[in-house]
């Protein structure tokens, strides 16, 4: 598991043996508040990390969180795709508010003229109400908190996307894709895509 919900942090190890390259720059792409501990990117294998999110909001939480100098905050896509070197983009839990032709655009737009590898984590299959259903059986922990959240305005103005795994034969020209059980908790929910340029 790469991500553990409950402490609420990236297992770097097996990013790094996931993603098969021998020195990481990495693009986080929807980051949040910050899944990554300082400590664990201190090693020699990750050169940095690029918290990069569309909520400014964050960018304040961020700051007072991170004080490596291997974190870097840019909340400005146009200055990613312009300046930033990066070989592997991760994705967590960010998919499925992404209309399928946007995230399309997206990949081709943080691949052109790179290699890269992309972790794409927390790929729902099921539509909404089923997996809030199954949440009660198989993870009561995150039903607790999908039932906090869950009639919020903010909650129930998001679009939401299930992607099948043909929905990623689009890619097939560009880069290899394999399939992987989910990297965060709902392994029978959920599942994981790794594209690898070719």
């Amino acid at each position: 598991m790469i991500f553990n919900y409950e402490d609420y942090f990236i297992n770097t190890k097996n990013l790094i043996r996931l993603s098969g390259l021998k020195k990481l720059n990495i693009l986080d792409f929807g980051c949040g508040k910050g899944v990554w501990q300082e400590k664990n990117i201190e090693i020699n294998k990750i050169n940095k990390v690029i918290l990069y999110d569309k909520e400014k909001k964050l960018i304040s939480i961020l700051k007072k969180k991170y004080r490596s100098k291997r974190i870097k905050i840019n909340f400005s896509l146009k200055n990613i795709l312009k300046t930033e070197h990066y070989n592997l983009v991760y994705f967590s839990s960010i998919i499925q508010y992404l209309k399928k032709n946007d995230f399309k655009s997206l990949v081709y737009k943080l691949s052109k003229n790179r290699k890269l590898v992309i972790i794409i984590t927390d790929i729902p299959f099921l539509p909404r109400p089923f997996e809030f259903l199954a949440l009660a059986l198989i993870n009561f922990k995150r039903f607790l908190f999908v039932l906090k959240i869950i009639f919020s305005k903010k909650y129930q103005n998001l679009n939401y996307y299930r992607y099948s795994k043909k929905d990623f034969d689009t890619f097939k020209k560009k880069f290899s894709v394999t399939f992987h059980k989910n990297l965060h908790d709902l392994k029978l929910l959920r599942y994981t895509v790794i594209l690898k340029s070719n």
